[in-house]
């Protein structure tokens, strides 16, 4: 094992005992994790967000494997940002890593972060149409949403008419266990997406 992944470990095993990442085998974390950077597959010089980043997977494995990609780690809870602010620099990745505190339904209104992302991945922020709506406010035209979907799962979880009133499409499913889906960000359209989270929650998108 190499000291990367042996620091990487470390951080994640914290990450757990504090209750931010779930149970199970690290390791197993960390896989999943990488299949969903070889999903993601950001480039060189792009701008990526990890989604309610929490206990720091995909986001802190995904930055890690890719130095010359910009990432941001969002989450609302200032417990979780705290521990990825140590997490990133424990792990030596200030240089190309940002982490944001607040909620995206109110992050993604700033002119900071507004369709300002090449990508967005998420791994369990919330139920499909939340994450599309929040995405869709971040994505710049052309970018990518990567969701990680429980096995088994097909397109009717991303219906075309609701998602294409946010500029948004279902591209693909991506592998199997796990399982990731593409959503593609093609036009800016109303300026309210996202809503409230109030909103969101009470009258969903879908």
């Amino acid at each position: 094992m190499s000291t990367a992944d042996a620091d990487l470990l470390a951080v994640l095993g914290h990450s757990q005992f504090q209750g931010f990442l779930g149970p199970g085998d690290l390791l197993t974390h960390v896989d999943h994790a990488r299949a969903h950077d070889a999903a993601a597959r950001p480039m060189p010089g792009q701008r990526w967000c990890d989604l309610g980043s929490g206990g720091g997977v995909p986001g802190l494995v995904i930055a890690l494997a890719r130095p010359d990609a910009e990432f941001v780690l969002l989450d609302r809870s200032q417990r979780r940002v705290d521990f990825l602010e140590t997490a990133v620099h424990d792990l030596e990745l200030v240089s190309h890593v940002a982490v944001a505190l607040g909620d995206v339904a109110d992050i993604a209104h700033l002119p900071a972060h507004r369709h300002s992302y090449d990508g967005v991945v998420s791994r369990a922020f919330g139920p499909p149409a939340a994450v599309a709506e929040c995405s869709a406010g971040l994505l710049k035209p052309g970018g990518r949403l990567i969701v990680s979907e429980p096995p088994g799962t097909d397109e009717a979880r991303w219906p075309a008419e609701p998602l294409a009133r946010i500029g948004m499409r279902f591209v693909q499913m991506i592998g199997y266990a796990p399982t990731f889906a593409e959503i593609v960000r093609q036009t800016t359209r109303d300026s309210t997406y996202p809503r409230t989270w109030k909103q969101i929650r009470k009258h969903p998108l879908y």
